[in-house]
């Protein structure tokens, strides 16, 4: 007798199986989103027994997650799922500005019965990679000048860029005379790296073509081209502009033996009439 007892009260201590809830399905809106943006979340529970449950409490962990809950909490009640039924929640949730690209998985528990079933959903929070090339410095100043030329190129964006390799394409504007391909490296979010290439301008304003390679934090591959202006000008314009000092010394010098080659010329001269 004291064994049927102790059997009955370890079994009501073990939640029926008949009453049992799975997460059927469970989608993002939109499937990915961006460090800012708000995503609807829709989780659909289904009673896979064989009775109707009552007060199924569904809570989402976000303590770990750049997530927070829009417009309610981050629980639902449902008042009842009928046996072989489904029913779906609903949580509208903001992802925080500051958020790493990247997949979140957010833990979910299910309460019902005093039962607590846990499962993980995911989302993912990508953003646009945008890397901006610039020129920062340049020694050219005529045409035909060899100097190098400084290019700046900064993460404008909302995700790492990885991997960066920078090659200055060939051009009949300009003779590379450094190695045309450079590996960068890493660009953080809102910052630079630079690099110099040395060249020899061969018209004026030449224009650089930059062949970019670079993967975003989610190794999304990217391949761009842009183009950097350099302003270069013929030698007439550089000297009208002030760019390159006339050396008036040199003039004055030339000058001065000018004279003096006429002055001896002259006294040569009047010599051999004075002979004559």
């Amino acid at each position: 007798m004291k064994k049927l007892l102790l059997f009955m009260l370890v079994l009501s201590m073990i939640p029926l199986v008949n009453a049992q809830i799975a997460v059927q399905s469970f989608s993002a809106t939109p499937d990915k989103v961006s460090p800012g943006s708000q995503v609807e979340l829709r989780i659909a529970l289904e009673n896979v027994g064989d009775d109707d449950i009552k007060n199924v409490l569904v809570s989402l962990d976000l303590s770990d997650v750049p997530f927070a809950p829009l417009y309610s909490s981050s629980e639902k009640i449902i008042d009842r799922i009928r046996d072989g039924d489904e029913e779906t929640v609903r949580f509208d949730l903001v992802v925080l500005p500051d958020a790493s690209p990247q997949i979140y998985k957010i833990p979910i528990e299910i309460s019902y019965n005093n039962t607590v079933k846990s499962s993980l959903i995911s989302i993912e929070v990508s953003a646009q990679a945008k890397l901006d090339v610039m020129l920062e410095e340049s020694e050219l100043i005529k045409v035909n000048d060899k100097g190098a030329v400084t290019l700046k190129f900064v993460n404008n964006g909302l995700t790492q860029i990885k991997f960066l390799k920078v090659t200055l394409q060939d051009s009949p504007s300009y003779e590379i005379l450094s190695p045309k391909s450079l590996y960068v490296g890493e660009v953080d979010i809102d910052d630079f790296e630079t690099e110099e290439f040395l060249i020899i301008s061969r018209v004026k304003n030449p224009q650089l073509v930059i062949a970019l390679e670079y993967t975003d934090s989610n190794n999304n591959e990217f391949k761009e081209t842009r183009n950097v202006n350099l302003n270069v000008y013929t030698l007439e314009e550089a000297k009208q502009l002030g760019l390159i000092k006339t050396n008036f010394i040199g003039i004055w010098v030339f000058f001065i033996i000018f004279i003096i080659l006429l002055i001896i010329l002259y006294r040569m001269f009047r010599r051999k009439k004075n002979v004559n």
